[in-house]
Formats: C-alpha cells, sequence, structure tokens
C-alpha cells in the first residue's frame, strides 16, 4: 500500500490522539532519541499491515496512527514497512535474524492534559473496540492505564491467544504438532472438550525421542498418604488447575480422555528435579497395562522395569491396585511373575513397595528416599 504525502502530512500535524477517559490524557509519541534499530533483526508471525513509504520514520508515523494494534515496527529494505502486533519484550522469542531488515521499538506514552475529577468514575473510551478485534466470539474490553496496551480480548471457551486466534490445545500431542517452533517440555493449560473445563499438567515432549508424555499425577513421599489409598480407578483430581509437582492429580475423565489416544504408560522417580532416569523407572504398552481398569494383583508384561538398577527387558512383573495406589513389591512379586531380579535388596516383611502406596519403604529406591522425593506415572504417544 503506497503512502501517499498527503497521509504523511496529516500525521505529522497529529502528533497527538485522544484516548483516554473524559479526554483527560493524550497519548503522544517522539521520534527515538537513541536509536532502537536492530539491524537484520525481524519479529516473525507479527506483522499485520504493510506500508511503502520513503524513510523509517514514515514507517513510526503509521505504527504511531494504528493506535489500537501497533507495538513495533520493521523495515526490509530502504522502503518496505511492515506494523507488528508484539514487540521484542512480549514476545522475544519469536525476534529472529532475518537479513536485510530492521527493527524498531515503538515509544508511545499519555501525558495529562488536564485534570476533571468529575470524569474520574467514566468508563474507558478510546475507541479501539469498536471493531471487535477479538477473533471466535472473544469479547473486547477497552483499557485506558497503559498506552501501549489498549484493549483485552476474554476469549469463548476454547480458544486462547491475545486475539482469541487460536484454538485452545486439547493434548500434549496437539501441541507439539501445532507448534510453529519447538516446545519446551514444562506445564501447559490445555482444554477438555468433555468437560468443556480447562486443566493445568506438564507435557514432556523431550526426554525420550519419539514420545510425547502427559503427566497424569506427581506426589512427594511426604503427601503418600494423600494418594496411597487412591487408586486409578477412583476419581480423585488434585491441583489440576494449580499445578503442583508435590501434590497433582488429573481427573479420571480426564485420564480417560488422554488414554485414548495413548499408547504407553510409564512411572518415573524425582522427575521435576533429575529430569528422566531410568534407574527406578517403569514403562509398559496401555494394552498390557491399563492403569484405570487394572484390579487386585496381576502379572503384566512390561517393556523395561528398572528397581534399585536391576532390570527386566519385556518382563512380567506384579502390578497391584485395588483399594490401593497402583505399585509394584519388589519382594513377593518376584514369587508369583517371572521378574524377580529386583529382590536382591528388598525389604521384606510387608514387602517393599515401589512406584506407589509405600507401606514398606526403601529408602535406597529413588522416589522413596526422602520426604521431598516423588513419583510420577504418565500416558504417552508416538
Amino acid at each position: 500500500m503506497q503512502v501517499t504525502q498527503f497521509l504523511v502530512a496529516y500525521i505529522l500535524h497529529n502528533l497527538k490522539t485522544t484516548q483516554a477517559n473524559c479526554q483527560t490524557r493524550c497519548e503522544q509519541t517522539n521520534r527515538p532519541t537513541t536509536d532502537t534499530r536492530l539491524a537484520n533483526r525481524a519479529m516473525v508471525g507479527h506483522s499485520f499491515k504493510n506500508f511503502t513509504v520513503n524513510k523509517p520514520y514514515d514507517c513510526h508515523l503509521l505504527c504511531f496512527v494504528e493506535k489500537c494494534r501497533c507495538q513495533a515496527y520493521q523495515m526490509k529494505g530502504k522502503h518496505s514497512c511492515e506494523l507488528l502486533d508484539e514487540d521484542r519484550f512480549a514476545a522475544p522469542d519469536d525476534l529472529k535474524e532475518e537479513k536485510g531488515y530492521e527493527y524498531y521499538d515503538m515509544s508511545r506514552e499519555y501525558e495529562e492534559e488536564e485534570t476533571n475529577n468529575a470524569c474520574s468514575n467514566q468508563p474507558c473510551s478510546n475507541k479501539c473496540c469498536e471493531d471487535n478485534p477479538c477473533f471466535n466470539g472473544g469479547t473486547c474490553t477497552e483499557l485506558c492505564q497503559h498506552a501501549k496496551r489498549k484493549f483485552n480480548c476474554t476469549c469463548a471457551t476454547g480458544y486462547v491467544g491475545k486475539f482469541c486466534e487460536k484454538k485452545s490445545p486439547t493434548s500434549c500431542k496437539q501441541l507439539q504438532l501445532e507448534a510453529k517452533k519447538p516446545k519446551n517440555s514444562t506445564v501447559y493449560t490445555l482444554y477438555d472438550p468433555a468437560s468443556k473445563s480447562f486443566y493445568q499438567t506438564f507435557c514432556d515432549l523431550t526426554s525420550e525421542n519419539g514420545f510425547v508424555w502427559t503427566l497424569l499425577e506427581s506426589f512427594s513421599l511426604a503427601n503418600n498418604n494423600h494418594f496411597n489409598a487412591q487408586p486409578f480407578l477412583r476419581d480423585y483430581p488434585v491441583s489440576q488447575n494449580s499445578f503442583k509437582w508435590n501434590k497433582f492429580r488429573l481427573s479420571l475423565p480426564i485420564m480417560n480422555s488422554t488414554l485414548s489416544h495413548s499408547t504407553h504408560v510409564r512411572a518415573t522417580c524425582n522427575f521435576n528435579t533429575d529430569g528422566l532416569v531410568t534407574t527406578d523407572y517403569l514403562r509398559g504398552k496401555t494394552t498390557e497395562l491399563n492403569i484405570l481398569l487394572l484390579k487386585v494383583g496381576t502379572c503384566v508384561t512390561l517393556e523395561y522395569i528398572n528397581i534399585r538398577g536391576h532390570e527386566g527387558y519385556n518382563s512380567s512383573v506384579m502390578m497391584n491396585q485395588e483399594h490401593w495406589h497402583l505399585h509394584t513389591d519388589s519382594y513377593d512379586g518376584g514369587d508369583v511373575c517371572p521378574f524377580n531380579g529386583a529382590k536382591n535388596g528388598s525389604i521384606g516383611g510387608k514387602g517393599e513397595d515401589n512406584f506407589g502406596y509405600y507401606y514398606t519403604v526403601n529408602r535406597l529406591h529413588r522416589c522413596s528416599s526422602g520426604d521431598d522425593s516423588t513419583t510420577q506415572w504418565w500416558f504417552g504417544e508416538q
């Protein structure tokens, strides 16, 4: 779009635009006193309008006129101007090295024109919601507290983003598949279509090549009493809207939904502090170990199990769950199922419990080595 000389002249004479309630404050912008230009840098994915201009300052003025949305601007070559809906501070990961580009920060601030106490309770009016910038049924609210944030979008259920432009991810796998760039393994907010509600969990996207893991449960040994009588058969949500490594569990409906597109299950120890360590670890197919259906003690074939360094590959392992938390007993289990390599060093009596229940604790097992030690159960997708 070619910028006419008339438009540039108009902007030059109108550097102030009334923005806030009762017209007591006006927005202003000035030519930057310091050079904010970043050579060979560009904000990727945030350009919403393009113009042809004579010089970078014309682009600065055009950004100012786009008062509701423009947060920064960039030049490609000498004459191509791109207005941006985010700046490098709001989305630092999107500032990339791009040859031939120059990125510029945008200065915006309010100055007081007059004081009118009679207007102090009047609603904000900056007209930034007139053409509703919020997509997919989002509701726009005008804001007047800060010159660089003129509105807020409250998204309809199932949508997220500054402009409600994105569907909420419904699984860790979907989150990874739809990402424009590789995602970090961290806590994410996901959307459950069945209950039409949001929940938080940890998505492990990196620890095992070819797998995406969704955390179902995590608890510390100190909090074992909250979980030792809670089999996965029972609906027992804990902190699924305020994630905590030492006390967390998804609801049974959400776990069932996650299971429907999962191929594997695993248990880990101290993932929050150590990451994935395969000492004191188990992994199996959900077709062999369905933790949401398993009752009483039964022999289950696991792809891999490691208890205190004792390993089993494609081994049949005793797994217990009925009125208590799912676990394996490394002392008595080998008397019933073939995997007995862990019996060396196991604690007798009622039998050493691993990966849950913890009626009998072995401090040499990583999940139960101290009160702060944590146990995790996950579903995985390939």
